[in-house]
């Protein structure tokens, strides 16, 4: 079955007690958030992948890159848990944030991994390095301005030259967040500015055959 949908349960994401942590560290830590995953290989063929959790030991740098991931609990086949370890690093969070600031931090996570097809959308999308720029694009939505003209003049993304276009999406690339916003529109919608690590960005959804 082609591509995998991984669902990182949030509410068993948990810090690591003890854990070493880096960066100045105050009274309060926002964890990371997925935002962005590359599909793992499909599960070996002795696995049951009905009920196949992984638990994962990773380090999120500042800029929510994963500097080092480990498979804390084996598939039991060497070879898909080094290719798993190496479709991990490329994943991208938001990263960890205490008093305001990203810090790099250690964490423990579970993954409970599902196979499913790919979820395919025609997407274009609006990037912006700060919530003025992203709210002023969004106003300028909702006045009428058209959605290509404004990812030319506020998105920070390689597909401003396109007018925003990313064609056909599998939006279980994204992370768990993201996907349900998508999951609203109705062809030809666009969501509100959403955090996109330390960016924001609109996606609007483009109808069948416009692209």
């Amino acid at each position: 079955m082609s591509g995998l949908k991984l669902l990182l349960l949030s509410l068993i994401a948990t810090l690591y007690a003890g854990c070493a942590m880096f960066g100045q560290i105050g009274t309060s830590i926002t964890p990371p958030t997925l935002i962005l995953k590359t599909a793992l290989p499909a599960p070996p063929p002795d696995v049951n992948s009905q009920n196949f959790n992984l638990r994962m030991e990773l380090l999120i740098s500042k800029d929510g890159t994963v500097l080092y991931a480990k498979l804390e609990n084996s598939s039991g086949d060497s070879g898909w848990d080094s290719a798993a370890v190496k479709c991990i690093l490329q994943w991208k969070y938001s990263p960890a944030m205490s008093d305001g600031k990203p810090i790099q931090l250690k964490i423990s996570q579970l993954a409970h991994v599902v196979p499913a097809p790919p979820l395919m959308m025609n997407l274009s999308e609006i990037m912006c390095t700060s919530l003025t720029d992203a709210d002023s694009a969004y106003a300028a939505l909702q006045a009428g301005t058209s959605f290509d003209t404004l990812a030319k003049k506020y998105s920070i993304s390689s597909s401003a030259q396109k007018g925003g276009s990313l064609g056909s999406v599998d939006i279980h690339m994204y992370g768990d967040e993201i996907q349900a916003e998508l999951k609203k529109l109705d062809p030809g919608e666009y969501t509100h500015p959403i955090q996109f690590g330390e960016n924001y960005v609109i996606y609007k959804r483009i109808p069948a055959g416009s692209m």
